[in-house]
């Protein structure tokens, strides 16, 4: 009897994983280095204040759209996406010698800058935070849209830094893994921190 082949074996796996009912999936925001730490913290503070998410559909950060139709979720609850990405770029800061404390509030503008024993402050704004996965004959495509604010106070010269960063990403996968989405947003999320603290703190 003849052997299925290995093309074969993987149609029937995509099939599988292609359809079936809808599920829920719960994304673990974090930072992921795409870069060895290179700022240099130099015993700097910085306060975090809570970012704020102006998408529309806050509760999702992506989806799956399957051969059947059926459309599976992604989401952070619990953990709201922006107490996720902030978390995510206190690692960013711990990892490149900054020491992190929070601050309950901040509107992004100098004559409201915290009070606080700390040489910066950081918030920001979440305006794009989503990963779309199709899938189609023989392939799944998924891309990737993430776009912050990422505001940098500087309380001693009464200054406020603005930097915006857009990133998007496709990859195209035979065989379908969940984690896929929760990858793809991390490593996009992690580019967006570098790129805008590179800017921020040059």
């Amino acid at each position: 009897m003849k052997k299925p082949s290995l093309w074969a074996l993987l149609l029937i796996l995509f099939f599988f994983s292609a359809c079936g009912g809808r599920k829920t999936y719960l994304v673990d925001l974090r930072y992921v280095p795409q870069v060895p730490p290179h700022l240099k913290g130099k015993q700097a503070t910085v306060a975090m204040a809570p970012f704020v998410d102006k998408r529309s559909h806050r509760d999702d950060v992506g989806i799956r759209k399957k051969l059947d139709g059926s459309i599976d979720r992604y989401t952070t609850t619990p953990t709201s996406a922006s107490e996720g990405i902030r978390n995510a770029m206190k690692k960013f800061l711990r990892a490149n010698g900054f020491t992190v404390l929070d601050v309950p509030e901040w509107d992004f503008k100098v004559e409201s800058l915290p009070k606080v024993e700390a040489d910066l402050i950081v918030g920001g704004e979440i305006l794009r935070f989503w990963s779309q996965a199709d899938s189609l004959a023989g392939r799944t495509i998924v891309r990737t849209d993430v776009e912050i604010v990422i505001y940098l106070g500087k309380p001693k010269e009464a200054k406020v830094a603005t930097q915006r960063v857009e990133m998007g990403r496709e990859i195209t996968q035979i065989i379908f893994s969940s984690k896929k989405i929760e990858e793809s947003l991390n490593q996009t999320l992690s580019e967006i921190i570098e790129t805008a603290f590179a800017k921020l703190l040059t």
